[in-house]
């Protein structure tokens, strides 16, 4: 009978911990899991294919960088892996599609980038003529069927006569470099109002600017790494609007994109000022 009591005790024993933590594993296992929309951007900066964003799978980063190093790589254009593999990031139909996005770089006359944000596709760049924009837009085309919107900011470049050679934008591009080397376009702080001393640095891009029009420009805002995240990210895009604002209320015409980077891309790990100031900036890119 003793035995029998202690057999059955530890029956009882063994179910109540079943009620007991059964219920409460089943439960966190099927807590949904915060899903976010999948990204992509790829530009050309100083000399390099720059590829960041956010992907659901190793499997779509590596056909997009297998693409990539076939198409530039074996030309001597560095690729910059910047891309990220996320599960938080959701399953998205256009992510095959990218790698047969990335040769229309090699149809610019100068390259332009790439933004897919979950919503839209916005293509900029420069082209000869219509014929190799039509092929452009041909290219990117599988993308509204994969559920995007494509915003067109590509543009063909000007005839000039030889008396009124056009810039090369290169060159143009190391010109807006110098000036935001000397001097950044500040901001108020923990604000997007454009100082005094930021407009001033403005009006000097201005009068730049206005040396290519129709030119399609990225603005890209950063912040330091203060504070939370996502208040970085927010104030980013808005200081990146601002910008816009500035330059179109003074009359540019430039196809302008405005992306918010945050505190995702800093220039410098250091938490001293000096550091901070550096990472906080305003990059224009052509």
């Amino acid at each position: 009978m003793r035995r029998s009591g202690i057999f059955t005790g530890g029956i009882v024993a063994l179910i109540l911990l079943a009620v007991v933590c059964i219920p409460r594993h089943l439960s966190s296992s099927s807590r949904p899991v915060a899903v976010g929309p999948a990204s992509f951007y790829a530009s050309f900066q100083q000399g390099g294919l720059v590829l960041h964003g956010s992907l659901p799978t190793e499997r779509s980063k590596a056909s997009i960088l297998e693409q990539a190093h076939t198409l530039y790589a074996k030309t001597g254009i560095r690729v910059i892996d910047q891309v990220l593999v996320d599960k938080q990031v959701g399953a998205a139909a256009w992510v095959d599609n990218v790698p047969h996005f990335l040769p229309i770089f090699g149809m610019m006359v100068e390259r332009g980038s790439i933004i897919i944000d979950g919503r839209s596709l916005v293509v900029t760049g420069q082209v000869r003529g219509s014929r190799e924009k039509a092929e452009i837009l041909q290219a990117v085309a599988p993308a509204i069927r994969a559920g995007l919107r494509i915003e067109d900011r590509v543009v063909v470049a000007p005839t000039t006569s030889s008396s009124s050679p056009v810039v090369p934008l290169s060159a143009l591009q190391l010109l807006l470099n110098q000036v935001l080397a000397k001097s950044s376009i500040e901001f108020e702080p923990k604000s997007a109002v454009i100082s005094t001393k930021g407009q001033a640095v403005l009006d000097q891009i201005i009068a730049l600017l206005r040396r290519a029009p129709g030119t399609p420009i990225e603005i890209a805002s950063h912040t330091d790494t203060v504070g939370e995240a996502e208040y970085n990210m927010q104030l980013s895009r808005r200081r990146a609007e601002a910008v816009k604002q500035y330059l179109t209320n003074h009359g540019l015409t430039n196809p302008f994109t405005t992306i918010g980077y945050g505190s995702t891309r800093p220039l410098s790990q250091g938490k001293q000022q000096p550091g901070l100031q550096r990472n906080e900036r305003i990059e224009l890119l052509m």
